[in-house]
């Protein structure tokens, strides 16, 4: 066997030991939905580092949006303090943040999708994006176990 392929099978064995301890941590109910054929294709994924490396420029993009939209929400509070209905303008801008944060939250289930992360689609169905976070969170700590 060459070396990348021992290094593949001990990547894949640390990455099983990872999920099996992730998913027993998990609610029942969520432990119920990694199927094995989840969990499967969801290490295959993971396998050649791309995800990982996506999943963090992500999370990098998302820490600098959110920073954005807190700053100009904080801006806008300023602008308007004089404003007689100042509530009903910052219920509108905070309806206009949300809506910013779902076509993030979009864009990133799109990007996974298309990388290949099982159970990743464009949804705003709360029980789907509630495992796909799940998914996320297995990553992140998988990633930071792999040397």
């Amino acid at each position: 066997m060459s070396g990348s392929n021992i290094t593949t099978e001990r990547k894949m064995e640390v990455m099983q030991l990872e999920m099996n301890k992730f998913v027993m941590r998990l609610e029942p109910r969520m432990r119920g939905r990694f199927s094995d054929s989840l969990r499967k294709v969801l290490l295959e994924s993971l396998l050649d580092g791309t995800v990982f490396a996506i999943v963090e420029s992500l999370s990098d993009l998302q820490r600098m949006n959110e920073t954005q939209l807190y700053n100009d929400r904080q801006q806008r509070l300023m602008e308007l303090q004089c404003v007689p209905d100042l509530d009903e303008q910052m219920k509108q801008i905070d309806v206009n943040i949300v809506t910013e944060l779902d076509k993030i939250v979009a864009q990133q289930q799109d990007t996974l999708c298309r990388a290949g992360v099982p159970a990743f689609h464009i949804t705003t169905n709360p029980r789907e994006i509630e495992l796909q976070m799940a998914i996320i969170s297995f990553i992140l700590t998988v990633r930071a176990r792999l040397p």
